[in-house]
């Protein structure tokens, strides 16, 4: 009898080494699973361009990323775990776009962060987007990622035609009777500029739409417009150092009713070549921490850390990588699929300009754009506006 015991015994212990091996291999081969999932450190992947003409403002977005991730971990982390960053250069052409995606990618990312240049934001979310990576895509311009139709990208800049409403609205606001809207011949700038006349019209009002080359506007053939239509409204979608010269053809020819320009004048071009024409014009522009009062506190724990002012992109990637993390937290895994599904659905998540909702097709329930206006040679906040 006690020779069976024995080898019970010693049977039992052989099953409980085999369970016990047995689990210890599915751990290890876990790799990306729910087991490995819940430990370790959570990493998020951040593109910019961080070589070439915008690599200052690719920098800046990544130190924004970088504050954010901070303070996440000064928290607590998410889901107990600290965040890591992995930074890629996306350069601004689609090849270096989508390798740097491609990088990130490989590195298994909770999610991605950043895109500035368009095209190469286009193409990075079409790289992550096949491995269904989410990405937040903080500041590159939200209509062709709309239109490509990526399940698993998420602009985080307003459209054309939510600039195009913001616009409209102001007028509106400004009780504007007969508009004229000029443009350049660039692609953008035509495109925002039906938009507006469209609106415009649907609003009952009188509107008159005039276009001039991109490279030499015919600033005189467009005053001569403004001056026939008796115009009380103009508006300008083109670039910003002619939209500068044009205001002040304007003011010369003694036009005294309202100027605004789009998003593309938000630039010291546009102030230079302006002068003292540029006082009281308006502008529709994308929301940036020196126009939004409420992020003072954040823009000077920013310069603590970085001894520089925060720009736009910063913002936009520190927003960006909060959403992310809130995104992680509600699904409670970093599993990509988890984390897409509920992007569309953060729980009282704000960002600087307000909640931060995403509408069936991707784009923002509630963009961006605000109205600036030109006050002792600066751009300061006219207006926050919710066009949705």
């Amino acid at each position: 009898m006690r020779r069976r015991g024995a080898v019970r015994v010693l049977a039992l212990g052989a099953a409980a080494l085999v369970v016990s091996g047995l689990l210890a291999a599915c751990s290890a081969s876990d790799e990306g699973g729910g087991a490995a999932r819940l430990r370790g450190e959570i990493t998020f992947g951040v593109l910019a361009p961080l070589s070439g003409d915008m690599a200052e403002r690719g920098q800046d977005l990544v130190d924004g990323a970088q504050l954010a991730a901070a303070e996440l971990n000064d928290q607590g982390g998410v889901l107990g775990r600290q965040v890591k960053l992995a930074v890629e250069d996306g350069g601004c052409a689609p090849a270096t776009g989508e390798q740097g995606a491609t990088r990130l990618a490989a590195k298994s990312v909770a999610g991605v962060v950043g895109g500035l240049c368009e095209n190469a934001a286009v193409a990075a979310a079409n790289a992550v987007a096949a491995e269904g990576t989410p990405f937040l895509v903080s500041s590159a311009r939200a209509d062709r990622l709309i239109e490509a139709g990526l399940p698993s990208v998420f602009p985080m800049e307003g459209t054309v035609y939510q600039e195009a409403l913001a616009a409209v609205h102001w007028m509106g606001y400004r009780s504007a009777q007969r508009v004229v809207v000029l443009a350049d011949g660039s692609p953008a700038s035509q495109r925002l500029s039906g938009l507006v006349t469209d609106r415009v019209k649907a609003d009952g009002l009188t509107v008159s739409r005039q276009s001039a080359e991109a490279n030499r506007p015919d600033l005189a053939g467009l005053v001569s417009t403004v001056t026939a239509a008796k115009a009380d409204f103009v508006y300008w979608t083109g670039a910003a150092e002619p939209g500068g010269r044009l205001v002040s053809a304007l003011r010369q020819a003694g036009y005294t009713g309202y100027f605004m320009a789009s998003s593309e004048s938000d630039s010291p071009e546009f102030l230079q070549a302006a002068g003292a024409a540029a006082e009281d014009a308006f502008l529709t522009t994308a929301a940036g921490p020196r126009l939004l009062p409420a992020a003072a506190d954040w823009a000077a724990r920013f310069k603590d850390r970085f001894r520089r002012d925060p720009g736009r992109d910063a913002m936009q990637a520190y927003d960006a990588l909060r959403a992310m993390a809130q995104a992680v937290r509600q699904a409670a895994d970093t599993a990509p699929s988890k984390v897409v599904d509920n992007l569309p659905r953060l729980e009282g998540f704000t960002t600087f300009t307000g909640t931060l909702r995403f509408a069936a097709d991707h784009s923002l329930r509630y963009d961006n754009y605000v109205i600036a206006q030109v006050r002792g040679g600066t751009f300061t906040l006219a207006s926050k506006l919710r066009t949705d």
